[in-house]
């Protein structure tokens, strides 16, 4: 599959700008290394039950004062899984690039409400997270990003892109 993907990339590449190309080969790198360092997925499921054993299920009456189910504590598998993990990193990364362009800090990120936070995320051209958790490795790529700034070894990579909308973007309107 992915061979085929970089097949067509390489034809349709006389028709693709060299920087959108450079992305998506990157991406097509980055779904690559997900899948070969992330853990075997494992099938998780019911038993095997024997045939004879199953027996028809009647539901019991409730009564409609009982008491509320608690809430179950089980991990999600498609929330944690190695697939889930790969698509929380690529947005993160989208945000991280966008709001270290604009020179909004993580602090200031995880402070904003989440209409504020989907509307900054729709303009980073990703689909609002659900979670969270996607905006706080956002915020732990930002902390690497400011690391590599500081030490000065790749400016151009370090180097905010689009400061000029840190006023529209810093503030909740």
């Amino acid at each position: 599959m992915v061979a085929a993907l970089r097949h067509t990339l390489e034809e349709q590449s006389e028709n693709i700008p060299a920087e959108v190309l450079e992305r998506l080969n990157g991406i097509i790198r980055s779904a690559v290394h997900s899948i070969d360092t992330s853990p075997e997925i494992v099938a998780v499921g019911l038993p095997d039950i024997e045939p004879e054993v199953l027996e028809p299920v009647v539901a019991e009456e409730t009564s409609v004062d009982s008491a509320p189910a608690a809430e179950s504590t089980a991990v999600d598998p498609f929330r944690h899984g190695a697939h889930a993990e790969a698509n929380r990193m690529l947005k993160a990364r989208q945000l991280a690039r966008w709001l270290w362009d604009r020179d909004i800090g993580g602090d200031q990120v995880l402070g904003f409400s989440n209409k504020w936070r989907n509307k900054i995320a729709r303009a980073a051209g990703v689909n609002p997270p659900s979670t969270l958790e996607t905006w706080t490795v956002a915020v732990d790529l930002m902390g690497r990003m400011q690391q590599l700034a500081d030490s000065g070894t790749q400016p151009e990579a370090s180097e905010r892109q689009h400061l000029d909308e840190h006023d529209q973007w810093a503030a909740e309107q």
